[in-house]
């Protein structure tokens, strides 16, 4: 059987097990699907998943975990002796580890990343990286650094965990030592309440709920949400780190559209607690930002903003249905039926 057959097969056999159970759209997933449903088509029904961790979403989740619930820290995180290589040499480090992973499995006896000279050639050229290079042993010098072994030494360390640099660690505590100073912002997110507020805080909470007519659900781990029971209010503030200012942040909201992250959550709170709000309780939402020089700033969004918003997001969804539907990832909504024109 040739090759191409043998993939077609797999890839209908995968995407058979996509839609014999129920999909949840992420925030993430979501936002793929409508801006490369080919990579959607990848990650999602494929699984043809890879881990990466860029220094900037490194950076949000040390953040979260020293701000919201720093008891985890040591849980979820691992800070490395040294420096860290830079990101395209820690991808490649990354990929050649888990590939000794899994053949230590099998009885491979090989430890140190020098060993490993056939995978990282194989890894350099699936990326592209310092292939212009004459020879493979310069290819390996770029790769094979003190940095990377020391790394590589560190990996077989650290588990489970996240692993972050000092220079990384202090960044962020700095940052979350400025946060705490923000009575408004502790406020905000419960982070001082004692035992006489009537009041309720929930971190990192994992709710999930279906859509009326659709084949598909949405789900979303919301970073903070405080129930404030005087007040019969829900705050649900979601916690950004930006590397511009924060008077550039309503840009980043359409950019990367947090607009439908912010729905998402409202629809989700919505849900779960339908009994409260029944009972008089109301919905704000506040995107706390951190931005490159440490201000920190609690963006209100408007009853009036959210509402357009979710306009939006049910047009959104209705093209999400169509791709789902439909079983088409190769090009988005728009193009896919023809509606662009120049």
């Amino acid at each position: 059987m040739e090759l191409e057959t043998i993939m077609q097969e797999s890839a209908e056999h995968l995407q058979k097990a996509f839609y014999d159970k129920k999909f949840y759209f992420s925030y993430s997933s979501l936002s793929k699907l409508m801006w490369n449903p080919a990579v959607f088509y990848q990650l999602y029904i494929l699984g043809n998943k890879e881990e990466k961790h860029d220094a900037h979403l490194v950076q949000g989740k040390v953040i979260h975990a020293l701000l919201l619930e720093e008891e985890k820290f040591k849980d979820q995180f691992i800070i490395s002796p040294g420096k860290l290589p830079g990101d395209s040499v820690k991808q490649v480090v990354d990929r050649v580890f888990y590939h000794h992973t899994e053949l230590a499995q099998s009885g491979d006896q090989r430890t140190n990343l020098e060993e490993f000279d056939g995978a990282i050639l194989d890894v350099m050229r699936d990326m592209n990286y310092f292939q212009a290079l004459k020879t493979d042993q310069q290819r390996l010098d770029k790769i094979i650094t003190l940095e990377a072994t020391s790394y590589w030494a560190f990996l077989k360390t650290k588990g489970n965990k996240y692993l972050i640099d000092q220079d990384t660690y202090d960044f962020c505590k700095n940052a979350v030592d400025l946060v705490k100073t923000n009575k408004e912002v502790c406020e905000l997110i419960g982070l001082n309440i004692t035992e006489f507020d009537n009041k309720m805080v929930l971190n990192e909470s994992l709710l999930q709920s279906d859509l009326v007519e659709q084949k598909f659900g949405i789900k979303g781990i919301i970073d903070n949400l405080v129930f404030d029971h005087d007040k019969k209010t829900i705050y649900i503030n979601d916690i950004k780190t930006t590397s511009k200012d924060l008077k550039d942040f309503s840009e980043s909201v359409e950019y990367y559209a947090y607009w439908m992250q912010a729905i998402m959550y409202v629809s989700l709170v919505t849900t779960k607690y339908k009994d409260l709000l029944d009972n008089g309780y109301n919905i704000k939402f506040h995107f706390v930002v951190i931005d490159r020089a440490f201000q920190v700033y609690p963006f209100p969004v408007s009853d009036n903003t959210l509402n357009n918003w979710l306009n939006k997001f049910f047009s959104m969804i209705e093209k999400a249905a169509w791709h789902y539907n439909n079983q088409s990832f190769d090009l988005p909504y728009d193009f896919a039926t023809g509606q662009v024109t120049l």
